[in-house]
């Protein structure tokens, strides 16, 4: 049976076959859209061990596999012997700020029942029935105690994962690679290349701000003198991970901490969380980070919103990753598709 010309392959039919394609495409990863964003943590979790891997075996000349098995234990291992060493200091250190944020909470709404428009706000929440909301205390702890499981359950599938695919990452690959026609497997390829390089290097440059955020805030807090600066630091140093808006929720806490203690303490932590961020906004940051990875604020914040409506609150957290790999697609199949088109086709 002699092969369809060009002119067949794009005919009415052809084209109506393909668009139909498309759309169950597009709808079937609506449906699997948190499958999918399970993976790309997974593929995020992989390249971190891989480049944790590649290190260690320049330094010992081990073999790879023999690398990143060193590597996954020593994690582990770390954050075991972190948990074990410090978290019931932390735990203690929480259990404490929980106190004195109650405790500043109490000192606010007795400085509003102070005033007139928000003393009256105040006598009618508390005038307002909580019955109900007692009634559904139950289900709501059911709920969320169940939501705890289930994302427990979540996180170990994807570092399971993540540690799978950095053992023989070939092979997930031309797996992948299989389902792209042949003509299109080379733009392909080199498109999961500059995506994983420019995933290493965002994870490169987040993992040292979040540490020089982190051990500043502990220092500055401590000097301080703020009940539970290690907890708190910490804290702020793992919520620099959330773009933006992380650097505030770490330094709220803080401030309600310092606010029990005096208005003037509150005021120092506000301050020294300005100068700590502005030291890694102008100093660290521009530092450790290149073009390839540098977002533009509204662009940051435009993509955790999009994330956020698409994936839940989880996709804010992976929002950068996914807005840097649609920027390395959207420069090499849209602004610059020559590029993509003249990607070499290497034999499978």
């Amino acid at each position: 049976m002699p092969r369809p010309g060009p002119a067949a392959e794009q005919g009415p039919e052809a084209i109506a076959w393909r668009l139909a394609v498309m759309a169950l495409s597009l709808l079937g990863a609506w449906w699997l859209r948190d499958v999918l964003l399970m993976a790309f943590a997974a593929v995020l979790i992989a390249i971190a061990l891989s480049a944790l891997a590649e290190v260690l075996r320049r330094v010992t000349h081990l073999p790879r596999l023999a690398a990143l098995a060193v590597v996954v234990v020593l994690t582990i291992g770390f954050v075991a012997g972190a948990l074990a060493l410090f978290g019931w200091r932390i735990a203690d250190q929480l259990d404490g700020i929980l106190a004195r944020t109650q405790a500043s909470l109490v000192q606010l709404m007795t400085l509003a029942r102070e005033h007139q428009w928000s003393g009256v706000l105040l006598e009618r929440l508390t005038a307002a029935r909580i019955d109900t909301a007692t009634a559904q205390f139950a289900p709501a702890l059911a709920s969320t105690l169940g939501g705890i499981g289930q994302s427990a359950a979540y996180t170990a599938i994807v570092v399971a994962s993540g540690v799978f695919l950095a053992i023989d990452p070939g092979r997930h690959r031309q797996g992948l690679l299989a389902l792209v026609p042949p003509a299109r497997r080379g733009a392909a390829r080199t498109f999961l290349d500059r995506s994983g390089q420019v995933m290493r290097k965002w994870l490169v440059s987040r993992l040292i701000v979040m540490v020089a955020i982190g051990v500043l805030s502990s220092l500055g807090l401590w000097l301080l003198g703020i009940d539970g600066a290690l907890a708190l630091g910490l804290t702020g140093g793992l919520l620099t991970f959330i773009p933006l808006v992380g650097a505030l929720i770490a330094a709220v806490p803080a401030i309600l901490v310092a606010l029990a203690q005096s208005p003037l303490q509150a005021v120092y932590v506000a301050l020294m969380y300005w100068a700590v961020h502005f030291i890694e906004g102008t100093f660290i940051t521009p530092y450790v980070q290149d073009e390839e990875t540098e977002l533009p604020p509204v662009l940051t914040m435009f993509s955790a919103l999009v994330a956020a409506a698409l994936f839940g609150a989880v996709g804010v957290f992976l929002s950068s990753p996914l807005a840097l790999v649609a920027i390395v697609a959207l420069r090499m199949f849209y602004v610059e598709p020559g590029s993509a088109k003249r990607a070499p086709i290497a034999a499978e």
